[in-house]
């Protein structure tokens, strides 16, 4: 009998185990974001550790509806809704749902003259990347921006995005009506900055449409940054494209930034370093832009080399690239014309197979490396170029592989480049800045000056003023300011607090007999390299930066003084005693050494002052006071004014 027991206890042991292996939970699946423009759907998974989603995951050809399921086992999913709609494209429907088994359920529905033999599932690091549709083929005017000098050309790019969202009535409708609610809001929130407010959505078969003007995050998803010990590569998902590159000294820095990014998460702040000792670091320096700032003595020379998909780019210095990181396939050069389209000269290269390129651009100069082209047409380039802005353009083969091509252009032109999306034709687009007439100068006091009110994303536009010897000249910065509001809690703002704490020490300094610079006096926005060379054109004794902290953790409360060069030390340790003296009824949290980067990137003492925290609520309500924020500035001036007579 207690065999039989035993043989029973274990069968059920045996089957209860296969039960759970068979529901073990590989995958949680976040919210669907979607790409209307690109036709894109990407389904975000958060995986387990060592698994493969495309052992888990299987696509059927429905018969009916012109449809097809896509079927992700040993999953769940996170804040999904039942149902979207879309009015635009090819695809009009999605159903997701979660079976008892596990197995989460994404039913695409198109529109009856789609092909579905067009459609594309990709795996990217276990994530699903849906291509409703190909590329635009070969010969039509439809162009991916690489390269531009143009800002307004590379800030967010905008579609309009309507989405109708269905839910179904259940035994719960309230709490349904506000989980679906939340849940619409979260997948609209992954492309529209942060002041949209999505549409309500509704049970019992209600619908609702929201047409907004959506300001989408991301062009281009950042996945991966490798080295082989020679150079760097960037890979990730969409359309690679940078800003125009720029140096930085003490040490050699070349920056290259990556317009419309978004940085997995994992990479962010991650180093490399090449055998050599040149090191790359890569870091989401805002919301929709990510940066790549290589340190090396040889850093000028330092050039993005495209592939033709548009997915991944070499970050090398020349003398590094070898033929072997390129693609064997090579290329010619078959036909090449000029455009002229209103104010822009355009110049097309077209190639009998997909290009690799780079591209360098100096002073006076512009270069461009056909890295895997071997042969051009010499006469009907020269024949195309003649009596055009390119005359000046030179086609040299280059000693080992490629063709560069060079001619004369002037640092203030508007320089684009494009590729076709199959990667053989390459276009090269400027606009020549003319100089505007002289105008008469009308002088102003500087505390005009001062406050005088400016496009937002620029700087107050201030005579250098060289710094004698031994002079009070104080620059003061309020973080943030227009868009970029700083940390938030309760409708309260990191950018006001900071701005009116720095008006009231500015005033307090001038009554002491200092010369008082900000580096903004109202609501805009001014970039953190705008911030820089504000300072470094008026030259002051100190720099002072105010900021305001926040913390997950509702708890921490204080004040903090950060410092980076050794020559800010003293200045730091100074103002955090004598603010803290100031406002004994907070934490002092002491004096840090941070590599924050407007005291990071100034020649003069530089300290930046975190004067308490926004997320503790007990300290929130404090800085909104009239007395805390007097008591703050009273009490970084103090130790201003100390610091200044140590000096003497």
């Amino acid at each position: 009998m207690k065999k039989i027991i035993t043989f029973f206890i274990l069968l059920i042991t045996l089957f209860t185990s296969q039960m759970m292996c068979s529901a073990e939970l590989l995958y949680k699946i976040k919210p669907l974001k979607f790409d209307t423009s690109s036709a894109l759907l990407f389904i975000p998974v958060q995986a387990s550790a060592k698994s493969n989603i495309s052992n888990n995951f299987k696509i059927t050809k429905l018969k009916e509806n012109n449809s097809v399921t896509i079927d992700i086992s040993s999953a769940t999913t996170f804040a999904q809704p039942n149902d979207l709609f879309f009015s635009e494209g090819s695809l009009k429907e999605v159903q997701i749902n979660t079976k008892m088994d596990n197995t989460v359920t994404y039913t695409l529905f198109f529109n009856d003259n789609y092909n579905i033999s067009n459609l594309k599932i990709t795996n990217v690091n276990n994530n699903l990347c849906i291509a409703i549709k190909p590329l635009q083929p070969y010969g039509m005017n439809y162009y991916l921006n690489t390269y531009s000098e143009d800002t307004d050309a590379t800030k967010d790019f905008k579609e309009n995005l309507t989405v109708t969202s269905k839910e179904f009535q259940t035994s719960t409708p309230v709490a349904n009506t506000k989980a679906n609610k939340n849940t619409l809001n979260e997948i609209n929130k992954a492309f529209v900055n942060s002041n949209y407010q999505s549409a309500e959505v509704y049970t019992n078969y209600e619908i609702t449409n929201e047409t907004q003007n959506h300001v989408l995050r991301s062009k281009y998803y950042i996945n991966n940054l490798t080295t082989n010990g020679r150079l760097f590569t960037v890979s990730g998902v969409g359309i690679l494209s940078f800003e125009k590159q720029f140096l930085l000294s003490n040490p050699t820095r070349m920056v290259f930034d990556i317009p419309n990014s978004i940085t997995k998460s994992e990479l962010h702040n991650k180093e490399l370093t090449l055998a050599n000792g040149d090191t790359v670091k890569i870091a989401q320096f805002s919301p929709t832009t990510t940066r790549l700032v290589v340190t090396s003595k040889d850093a000028p020379q330092y050039i993005p080399v495209y592939f033709s998909d548009s997915q991944k780019a070499i970050i090398t210095s020349p003398k590094n690239l070898m033929t072997s990181d390129l693609p064997a396939q090579k290329t010619n050069i078959v036909k090449s014309t000029y455009q002229k389209a209103g104010e822009y000269s355009n110049l097309l290269f077209e190639f009998d197979k997909p290009l690799v390129y780079s591209i360098k651009r100096t002073s006076d100069k512009l270069y461009i490396y056909f890295l895997n082209a071997e042969k051009f047409n010499e006469y009907n380039f020269k024949s195309t170029i003649k009596s055009t802005p390119y005359s000046q353009s030179v086609i040299n083969i280059m000693k080992n592989t490629g063709l560069r091509l060079s001619f004369p252009m002037e640092h203030k032109s508007d320089l684009s480049t494009y590729i076709s999306p199959e990667g053989r034709v390459f276009k090269i687009s400027f606009k020549e800045v003319k100089p505007k007439p002289a105008q008469t100068t009308v002088k102003s006091s500087e505390t005009n000056l001062q406050k005088t009110k400016k496009k937002e994303g620029t700087i107050i536009s201030t005579p250098k003023y060289h710094n004698p010897k031994g002079s009070r000249v104080i620059v003061l910065d309020a973080g943030h300011g227009g868009k970029d509001v700083g940390c938030t809690r309760d409708g309260i703002y990191e950018k006001d607090i900071t701005l009116d704490v720095c008006d009231r020490l500015q005033s307090v300094l001038q009554k002491r007999g200092f010369k008082v610079y900000m580096t903004r006096t109202n609501d805009i926005y001014v970039s953190l390299e705008d911030r820089s060379l504000f300072n470094q054109s008026i030259n002051p004794a100190i720099f002072v930066s105010v900021h305001v902290n926040s913390c997950n953790d509702a708890s921490p409360k204080g004040i903090e003084t950060h410092y980076y060069t050794e020559e800010s030390m003293s200045l730091g340790s100074i103002v955090n005693k004598t603010l803290a003296k100031k406002v004994p009824y907070t934490t002092n949290r002491g004096l840090l050494r941070s590599r924050f980067y407007v005291i990071n990137h100034t020649a003069v003492p530089a300290i930046l002052v975190e004067i308490g925290f926004i997320s503790n609520p007990e300290e929130r309500k404090s800085l909104t006071t009239p007395q805390r924020k007097q008591q703050t500035a009273e009490g970084i001036a103090d130790g201003i004014v100390e610091y200044f007579n140590t000096k003497k």
